[in-house]
């Protein structure tokens, strides 16, 4: 098998030779020369100077670098008298023999990389590589050892093939268009992305670019007058011929362009390998195909992966690369067409699929045809009963976020239910949009919104809408999606309903499954199906519940979350096999009885009393109030191991809160004891169109337990008889101190340490026996209660060890013992609601001991704001209703302690303020910001300007606007550019208003950024360079950053914290400015060294200063506006120092900044600059010399 890369570049179809050109097909046949259209698709290709002859010569060898960014790097791979292989990577492939390969592609010079890097050749064989090439030779032919090198195999294997980058390529790039192959011409020049002019842009020039890019082929066709492009016009003309390997080569003018505009840049489009995705539902899925000399033929491969996918699936405009395709498997599609690619590998940022390694013209199995599902954006359901049911969520920039709901309907929900679903199902699902945050509120951004589809599209990505670049709704309105699929679900000849064959019914006929592959998670998602929530499913085989009618082989592959059968993989296309009758499959569903793992209560004063939850799928949620049962009430009670009720427990409508939205409803047999042995309907989506309640359950059986001093004091059990609330007292001698804690844990605080005492008391007596094991929540938990004759000693229970009270806005309070607390410790702080007026608590000083010490704070109501075991910078906390701080010490070892204040809280402390280098970082924090304004609108909050909205991120409003924007103002000294704005609350009867009649609040926020920036390299890696703090004004550093560099291409870059070097070997070294901001500049002012981060000035030596070189063995080798590049000769410092520290200072200017400071030019005496890399070789001879005489050590280089 011959291995697939450019198509044609291994066949060389020389039809005539004349002195000065060979004829040819196509251009990618043209390797040592120009190439020009002759006619009738023939080129000529003619000679140019690395060739040795008079003539060209028709035997040149067929080579190729695949995997990487371009025809400028990948891994080597070419073919020798009919032999395809590559060579080892070992010591004996040296540079100059990457140099010469490079040469014959038309580069200048390269060096060696691992080629494993680029992707792993699996075909053909693996020389020595031992060529002895000088570098001066034009082709690895006329290196010494050549002939030897070839003759010999290796030992070793290809994860160790040579990879190779040619130096003086320019990075380049087409942005601005879905697919890969065509769009904005953009060129990296000087650190800063750029266009290019398209007034004088020729065919020529274009086909230069796309071989570039690594596409065999040239362009297919040039746009001018192209918009959109940003940064700085680099190139008004490229002059190129199309034979050079890289723009550089080309007769290009300055690239200082002051002509052209971005209303003339150039787009172009490259031909590309013709692929399609055959017989699924559209062109988004089917079987891979490849177009190969005018036919269509299939990939075979059964180890085709994500890598593979996501290469095809950009050529076909699905670009995102944070995006997971669906790799069917085994010829899931039944394409019937001639296998010709195999063994592709991919890295994953190819442009094209000829440019991964892979073997073609091969005769793999049908069987192992590729299909795939290409998907715009990936999309799941969160928090949902199954996967089929949630909020939806979509992946943008490495994030999970959510869709605001407006205008959110039915068509946009089966669009994503599309996705959702594999071939054949994909056409048939339907689909209810849900609003309103019904399935809870996401955390991270709200990503989309003014979501328009109509239903027929087959991806969100093809639906009208707005990605979020601000904010028009938070999480309390994100979008849900309830999906369905008409193949009702059965099992049939069962014992009961909960057992049988399944079977699933289709126009009218009920057809069951082949059990071929069938294991507990599939059976799990069948009894889902059929409303079986909590199940240890067993499957049957061989027709154990009698023969269906007609048995459909599909080979599922479920993870048991699935809400139908339809969502799962299968191997085999649903009903295009089918097994024999007798190996139909059964299941078996056995239900589980629920208990405290899957069933709470939550949001009221207990576990007894509150909202009823369920957790399937590994998400709690709540049940639709308008279709609940009420007589299930008792069943959830005793679930959670409630007991003497009767009919006591009752239910009643109530908030839904935070908390998604599960079951609509619940089917029970009179028999069924336990909510977990009931079937559930999850449709859901009648609850969200009457704006249903959730259910909420009392498991009291009307009896409440208060202290008669709040946190102790005489046990008060209150009860209501006849709409009269009546107190009783217990007796002593029955209350242990587990009873006690269940007692305790009634009035709000579990795991207490209580003590108990006797009291006298005129309450009668209502328990005179009790035995608990003291984790009950509620009494109606415990094993025994009982009522009997009254007793004379009434029990009273102190919880806490201390507990005290404040009743001001503002005060300071020290834990118990602070700064060392006492064992065995368990005391409240409790800080009264002020009516009125919001509360903020701050942690001073937190130091716990970590070994179950712990902090708890709630507010008033018993809402939990924070949990802390360990040592941690806690933020401020804030509160309608007040402060109760639990603070409890085991009787391991101890700590401080806690130093915390509490005062009014301000608008100023909702606003979180940070400084980049490139623009503003406020967050407005919107949770506490309802605290002041119960009404607060995400929507409303403004940078000044009416469009300058935030992002949401969780319930934090982002601003991350550049500084030129939003109306900023900005001032400068010597020293720092001051940038000033105002956050602003507008006062209007719209959304966003024409005009503004007032502002509920206004926020002035600063940044100051200093025009001075020194870095090192690397004895601080996570330096921190932004200065955030809880003000609303804020410093920040332009800032660059130092790398290192072993050879004069930059490409090798040293990594380490140290790196060694030998004294005397040249270090490369690239400053460069972290933005792109083409309205600031970088000059490189100073860069010196020291052996120590604290030597004195006497141990400092520099090796550039005021921009002029002053060390004899450094050379600035190119300035650029945010990047310069220079070279040192590795030194150490005498005696014991055994480091050197590298420290470099720039300064940072506005571009239009013409004064002495901010010019790239030396200030003093001259130096010899180099400005660009064609004077590297002079330097790299003189560092040889400078080597064979030097002294030959190790030093350590350390970055700050």
């Amino acid at each position: 098998m011959a291995p697939l890369g450019k198509l044609f570049l291994f066949v060389v179809l020389c039809i005539h030779v004349s002195d000065a050109y060979v004829e040819v097909k196509s251009c990618s046949e043209c390797y040592h020369g120009s190439c020009q259209y002759y006619s009738s698709n023939h080129y000529h290709c003619y000679c140019n100077t690395y060739n040795a002859g008079p003539g060209c010569r028709n035997d040149l060898i067929p080579h190729r670098l695949i995997g990487g960014q371009g025809n400028f790097e990948g891994v080597l791979d070419f073919k020798y008298n009919g032999i395809s292989g590559t060579f080892c990577r070992g010591s004996s492939f040296t540079n100059q023999d990457a140099t010469v390969v490079c040469k014959m592609k038309g580069f200048s010079t390269g060096v060696v990389v691992d080629g494993f890097r680029y992707g792993q050749l699996n075909y053909g064989t693996t020389w020595t590589g031992n060529m002895g090439c000088l570098g001066t030779e034009t082709d690895i032919r006329s290196c010494p050892r050549f002939a030897q090198s070839i003759g010999h195999n290796t030992a070793c294997n290809h994860n160790n093939s040579v990879g190779i980058i040619c130096s003086n390529h320019t990075s380049v790039r087409l942005v601005g268009n879905t697919l890969p192959s065509e769009g904005r011409v953009e060129v990296h020049h000087n650190g800063v992305w750029g266009t290019v002019c398209g007034a004088h842009f020729t065919q020529n020039d274009a086909n230069v670019l796309c071989h570039m890019l690594g596409f065999n082929k040239n362009a297919l066709s040039i746009h001018r007058n192209v918009t959109g492009g940003q940064g700085p016009v680099w190139l008004n003309t490229l002059g190129c011929s199309g034979s050079e390997a890289d723009i550089e080569y080309c007769s290009h003018g300055s690239w200082d362009n002051h002509t052209c505009s971005h209303t003339n840049d150039v787009s172009i489009k490259c031909e590309a390998t013709k692929v399609r995705l055959f017989g699924g539902s559209g062109d988004w899925d089917g079987t891979l195909e490849i177009n190969y000399e005018g036919s269509w033929r299939t990939v075979c491969d059964p180890d085709f992966g994500q890598n593979e996918a996501r290469v095809v699936c950009n050529m076909l405009g699905y670009n995102l690369t944070d995006v997971k395709h669906y790799v069917y498997q085994s010829n899931y599609f039944g394409d019937t067409k001639t296998g010709f690619l195999d063994q592709v590998k991919c890295v994953g940022n190819e442009k094209d699929i000829t440019q991964c390694v892979s073997s073609y013209q091969t005769t793999c199995s049908a069987s192992n045809a590729v299909g795939l599902k290409c998907d715009g954006i990936q999309v799941r359901l969160a928090d949902g009963p199954h996967k089929g049911i949630g909020r939806i969520e979509v992946l943008h920039n490495g994030q999970w976020g959510s869709v605001c709901d407006t205008n959110w309907d039915d068509n946009d929900a089966v669009v994503i239910c599309k996705m959702l679903s594999s071939y054949p199902f994909e056409s048939q699902v339907t689909a209810k949009a849900v609003s309103g945050s019904l399935f809870g509120r996401g955390n991270g951004r709200v990503w989309l919104s003014d979501v328009q589809c109509t239903g027929n599209e087959a991806d969100i990505s093809n639906c009208s809408m707005s990605w979020s670049s601000g904010v028009n709704c938070d999480h309390s309105n994100d979008a849900g999606v309830i999906c369905d699929y008409p193949l009702q679900k059965r099992l049939a000849d069962g014992r009961s309903k909960s057992q049988g064959r399944v079977e699933f019914l289709e126009s009218g006929t009920w057809y069951s499954y082949c059990d071929d592959g069938w294991n507990k998670s599939d059976a799990r998602v069948i009894c889902r199906e059929i409303g079986y929530w909590n199940t240890d499913p067993v499957v049957s085989y061989n027709s154990t519940y009698g023969k269906g009618r007609t048995t459909y082989l599909v080979r599922p592959k479920c993870d048991g979350s699935e809400g139908s059968f339809e969502m799962c993989r299968m191997d085999k296309l649903f009903k295009s096999s089918t097994c024999s009758v007798s190996n139909s499959v059964g299941v078996e569903c056995k239900p589980v009885s629920a208990d405290h793992s899957n069933v709470r209560i939550v949001d009221g004063p207990g576990p007894w009393l509150g909202r009823l939850e369920v957790k399937s799928n590994n998400a709690w949620g709540s049940f639709c109030y308008d279709s609940w049962d009420p007589s299930n009430a008792l069943r959830a009670c005793e679930s959670m191991g409630f007991k003497y009720l009767s009919s006591d427990a009752s239910s009643f409508g109530t908030g839904r809160g935070l908390s998604p939205m599960h079951i609509k409803s619940l089917t029970c047999n009179p028999s069924d004891q336990n909510i977990g042995l009931c079937t559930a309907d999850f449709n859901v989506s009648d609850c969200e169109r009457t704006n249903s309640k959730a259910v909420g359950i009392d498991c009291s059986g009307g009896i409440n337990a208060t202290l008669s001093n709040t946190y102790s004091g005489e046990v008060i059990f209150q009860t209501l008889e006849n709409g009269t609330l009546k107190q009783w007292s217990v007796c002593y001698d029955t209350i242990d101190k587990n009873a006690a804690k269940t007692i305790c844990s009634m009035v709000g605080y579990h795991n207490t340490s209580p003590k108990v005492s006797v009291i006298s008391s005129s309450n009668p007596v209502l328990f005179t026996n009790v035995s608990c094991a003291g984790k009950e929540s509620h009494l109606l938990q415990c094993d025994t209660i009982r009522t009997g004759p009254t007793c004379a000693r009434k029990a009273a229970v102190n919880c806490f060890d201390c507990v005290t009270t404040y009743n001001t806005d503002h005060g300071n309070v020290l834990s118990q013992g602070y700064p060392n607390y006492q064992p065995n410790t368990d005391c409240l702080i409790v800080i009264k609601k002020q009516p009125g007026t919001p509360l903020k608590l701050e942690f001073h000083d937190l130091d716990l001991a970590g070994d179950g010490d712990f902090v708890e704070v709630k507010d008033d109501i018993g809402k939990q704001l924070g949990y802390f075991t360990t040592n941690v910078d806690v933020p401020f906390l804030a509160s309608r209703d007040g402060f109760i701080i639990r603070f409890n010490s085991n009787n391991a070892s101890n700590a401080k302690g806690f130093n915390v204040s509490w005062s009014p809280l301000a608008i100023t402390d909702a606003v979180h303020m940070g400084c980049a280098s490139k623009g503003w970082n406020v967050t407005v924090n919107s949770t506490i910001l309802r605290h002041l304004y119960p009404d607060t609108g995400v929507s409303q909050i403004k940078l000044a300007e009416q469009f300058c909205t935030g992002e949401i991120l969780g319930d934090l409003v982002v601003f991350t606007q550049s500084y030129t924007k939003c109306s900023t103002t900005t001032q400068s000294n010597n020293e720092t550019l001051m940038y000033f704005n105002h956050l602003v609350y507008p006062e209007s009867r719209t959304p966003f208003p024409v005009i503004v009649r007032g502002y509920r609040w206004k926020v002035a926020v600063q940044c100051d950024v200093s025009r001075v920036e020194e870095v090192s390299n690397n004895f601080k890696p996570n330096r921190t360079i932004i200065n955030e703090n809880q003000h609303v004004s804020s410093s920040s550093h332009y800032k660059s950053d130092v790398f290192f560099f072993s050879d004069g291409t930059f490409y090798q870059q040293i990594f380490g914290n140290p790196i060694s070097l030998k004294t005397g070997d040249n270090v490369y070294v690239s400053v460069k400015m972290n933005s792109d901001d083409v309205q600031v500049k970088m000059r490189l002012h100073t860069c010196y060294t020291k052996p120590d981060p604290n030597a004195d000035a006497t141990l400092t030596y520099p090796l550039i200063e005021n921009g002029c070189v002053t060390d004899p063995d450094t050379h600035i080798l190119s300035q650029g506006t945010h990047e310069t590049r220079f070279v040192f000769n590795a030194f150490e410092f005498p005696k014991s120092h055994n480091s050197v520290y590298i420290f470099c200072n720039s300064t940072f200017c506005k571009t239009t900044d013409t004064s002495e400071r901010c010019t790239q030019v030396c200030h003093g005496s001259p130096a010899l600059v180099g400005r660009s890399l064609w004077s590297l070789e002079y330097y790299t001879d003189h560092f040889k010399r400078l080597l064979n005489f030097g002294k030959y050590g190790y030093i350590k280089l350390f970055k700050l």
